[in-house]
């Protein structure tokens, strides 16, 4: 550890209570069996491996023989795991597909393994034993050659395509391959031409295969995966991160990941392709992502706001930690449920953030607050024309503002949109809006019921995700979970089928409202849906959110064509926020603020 950077107890110590962790999931055998799945998730223990080498280089406290032990013993369960696919050239490390209950595949996996095994050789090469050393190089090297050098370039989904790029730089070091550059870099040239404008990546791209409208939509879960991912094998590649060809769109993204982020440190998770991973309307299991995107970011590019959201970040996601170093996606609560992926996924995801130690420590400095902020704040205000997000600030309050977004079913797409989706108060450190991602009859929306029951346009909608569920049930019971595995079919049938059948109209369900960015604000010329996006003819929703410097004004007015339903809608109301001051409500006249 001899002249390398003083890391603060803050940074270190979650980390080593999520590497403990992670050494109680042993079965006796030598192998790490995911508690909630009952399979050696491979992809992820390797994560230790990076995690063990980072404590090695920066904790003053390391048990050098424990550290070294666990990444020798993950590196040769990973080397074990290579696996050559049938007669095709392709080696690939298991279980990867191969076990649906692994819950991933051979890129993601491959491009962990292949990353983790080479770190181990580069960082700790002296430190192995001859054998090792070449056996852990030879399967990162064989992996890279004969998959992910393809996979790269041909993967539907761009955060995977981006984590195989991870291993194909790593492997890159270890014998500087050019066969392996070429397609690293072609493959980072395809992630920008996938991006949006704005900075925004699709999750699931129609060009690329998704198969659902709502899976092209943005996620603020997988946004960070792309810059972050792209940076560090930029880095490992050796090439220049300042050129504009490559910090253009890096630095887009990590734009577009700072302005989801509020000042407590969670981002807003209502902007969400893959909603069905969650059991709220919010995550950090992310944020390792996050911490090394931004962190990484500002060391090269400079941005002290992206040094603050980098520590934001890491202390939200250090507050999720159990008492035992599980990580979790998020704290219990009302309305909240159990997230579909696992604390083994989430942990081996923490090795992002031990990547980035010495980077959060240079944040600390840059990072500070400045004296003051809150109250001499300009206002603030974004927009994101290609995500359909508007993010507003003053020194009161940080506001979203969704404006369109693509269909949706009950699996795929942001939930909730034309419209508020969260509201943050500095002052009093809390949430200003009540959300159920589910929607309905939620804070700051109008809410009513309209025509009957549609029990076809229901099943149409969410027919595959009915199948689907049959899946999540046989992961409960994997789990030894019996009652959510009985659940599950009869959940997403009403969530799904049910819940897009009802009659329930909302301002949040409608999904192409105009959208004016103002000076000052937002103004939203919107309607009243049902979940599909059906509209209420005849019926227009003006909707106007501002800022002034005392908070967020809100402003909505219902219009009614000669010839609209409104007549035939029932219960027809808008639910004001508790929080809300100086509300003035009518029949068809909303205001009141929010600070």
């Amino acid at each position: 550890m001899s002249g390398a950077t003083r890391i603060e107890e803050e940074f270190l110590a979650p980390l080593r209570r999520v590497l403990a962790w992670m050494e109680r999931l042993d079965d006796g055998r030598g192998r790490w069996i995911c508690p909630d799945h009952g399979v050696e998730h491979t992809g992820k223990n390797v994560g230790a491996i990076v995690i063990a080498c980072e404590l090695l280089k920066h904790d003053p406290l390391a048990d050098r023989g424990r550290l070294l032990g666990i990444a020798v013993h993950q590196a040769r369960r990973a080397v074990a795991n290579l696996v050559r696919e049938g007669d095709s050239p392709c080696h690939t490390f298991r279980p990867g597909r191969h076990d649906p209950f692994n819950c991933s595949n051979s890129v993601i996996d491959g491009g962990a393994c292949s990353d983790a095994l080479a770190t181990l050789v580069e960082e700790q090469g002296s430190a192995l034993e001859a054998a090792d050393r070449e056996a852990f190089a030879r399967a990162s090297l064989l992996h890279a050659r004969t998959y992910l050098r393809y996979a790269v370039l041909d993967k539907g989904i761009p955060a995977q395509r981006a984590w195989g790029l991870t291993g194909l730089a790593a492997a890159w070091r270890l014998e500087r391959d050019p066969d392996l550059e070429r397609a690293a870099i072609e493959a980072v040239g395809m992630l920008e031409g996938i991006q949006h404008g704005d900075g925004s990546h699709p999750y699931h791209p129609a060009e690329w295969g998704g198969a659902h409208p709502g899976s092209g939509d943005v996620s603020a879960f997988y946004q960070s995966r792309i810059p972050g991912f792209v940076l560090h094998s930029l880095r490992r590649l050796e090439r220049p991160l300042r050129d504009p060809m490559y910090a253009r769109p890096i630095v887009r993204a990590l734009d577009f990941v700072h302005a989801l982020q509020g000042p407590d440190g969670i981002k807003v998770g209502l902007v969400e392709a893959k909603p069905w991973y969650w059991g709220a309307a919010h995550e950090v299991a992310s944020h390792p992502f996050d911490v090394h995107a931004l962190a990484a970011g500002h060391r090269n590019y400079g941005r002290p706001t992206w040094a603050r959201a980098a520590l934001r970040s890491f202390r939200a996601w250090a507050r999720h930690l159990d008492d035992d170093g599980a990580v979790r996606s998020h704290l219990p609560g009302a309305g909240r449920g159990r997230s579909y992926q696992c604390p083994v996924f989430w942990a081996g995801h923490a090795m992002w953030i031990a990547r980035a130690l010495p980077d959060l420590q240079h944040c600390l400095a840059a990072g500070a607050e400045p004296r003051g902020a809150r109250g001499s704040l300009d206002l603030s205000v974004q927009w994101f024309p290609d995500a359909q997000l508007a993010r507003l600030e003053d020194s009161c309050v940080v506001a979203w503002i969704r404006g369109a977004r693509p269909q949706v079913n009950v699996h795929h797409g942001s939930p909730l949109g034309a419209g508020l989706l969260r509201v943050w108060s500095k002052d009093r450190e809390r949430e200003l809006l009540e959300r159920c991602r589910l929607g309905g009859r939620n804070e700051a929306e109008w809410s009513g019921e309209w025509g009957g029951w549609r029990l076809a346009d229901g099943w149409r909608a969410n027919r595959d995700e009915l199948r689907f569920s049959l899946w999540l049930s046989r992961v409960a019971w994997r789990g030894r979970r019996p009652l959510a595995a009985l659940e599950a079919p009869f959940g997403v049938a009403r969530r799904g089928w049910l819940a897009f059948a009802h009659p329930r109209v909302s301002s949040a369900f409608h999904l192409s409202p105009a959208v004016d960015v103002a000076g000052d604000g937002v103004r939203l010329v919107s309607a009243l849906a049902r979940r599909d996006g059906s509209v209420v003819p005849g019926l227009v929703v003006e909707r106007s959110y501002s800022i002034d410097g005392e908070g967020l004004l809100v402003q909505e007015r219902l219009l009614a064509s000669v010839d609209s339903k409104v007549g035939e809608l029932e219960g027809l109301s808008y639910r004001i926020p508790k929080s809300a001051i100086e509300p003035e409500i009518s029949a068809r006249l909303v205001s009141y603020r929010l600070a």
